[in-house]
């Protein structure tokens, strides 16, 4: 990957040309479960995520070495606790490809790099803003090349990260797994939801839905109708 680093983790952004943003520099994915009674389970979206306080899928970023069914299926247990191992996995859709302006790449802190950020620690014990004092007072990464700019933020999980852009990417995909299982799973909601529902396949748009999981429908209804 020339200058890029080679091992840096899924999360972070991507800015499209029209200045929206969305999470997961290698692309996102959500699961389509469908009961043998035909309900699909759906996630109210909590309000500080990505188009908060509406309806779609469970699902979020793809991680480095991961599928989209990987993704799509370790995201829907981390949010729902509905394992892989009750559902079947029939296909992969693509539901969504957008093109990427600018994609901002995260890197974790190590421990051996905590150090760095010492004098942060200290200002946000006064003000309790670390973002504030990163703007500030930037941390710049100590060994990546210097033209990647890569900069500490606070963010994901309230904890340091290490930020830069990649302008390798250049495209952001969403996945739709189509999947099934035979009943209504028990279902464990986190933090990430405002409630979990199995909702019948025919009356998903009472919901209020996310626009962009409502235009893919008709691509969603057809795929399960040829199962």
């Amino acid at each position: 990957m020339g200058r890029i680093p080679e091992l840096y983790t899924g999360d972070g952004l991507v800015e499209d040309p029209d200045g929206s943003r969305r999470w997961g520099v290698l692309g996102a994915a959500g699961l389509f479960l469908v009961t043998d009674d035909q309900h699909v389970l759906m996630q109210h979206r909590a309000k500080w995520t990505n188009r908060g306080g509406t309806w779609a899928l469970p699902g979020g970023a793809i991680d480095v070495g991961e599928s989209p069914t990987d993704g799509a299926l370790r995201e829907t247990w981390e949010e729902t606790g509905v394992g892989a191992s009750s559902v079947k996995v029939h296909r992969e859709i693509v539901t969504s490809t957008v093109p990427v302006k600018t994609a901002y790449c995260r890197l974790p802190v190590r421990d051996d790099e905590r150090h760095l950020f010492a004098g942060i620690e200290k200002i946000v014990e006064r003000n309790g803003d670390p973002r504030q004092a990163l703007r500030e007072f930037p941390v710049r990464h100590p060994n990546l090349d210097a033209s990647l700019d890569a900069h500490g933020i606070f963010g994901l999980g309230g904890t340091f990260w290490w930020e830069y852009e990649n302008p390798e990417i250049t495209e952001w995909t969403y996945t739709t797994v189509l999947a099934t299982c035979t009943e209504h799973l028990e279902l464990h909601p986190t933090a990430e939801s405002l409630e979990l529902l199995w909702q019948p396949i025919e009356r998903l748009e009472e919901l209020p839905l996310m626009p962009e999981f409502k235009a893919s429908l008709p691509t969603l209804r057809a795929a399960v109708d040829s199962l």
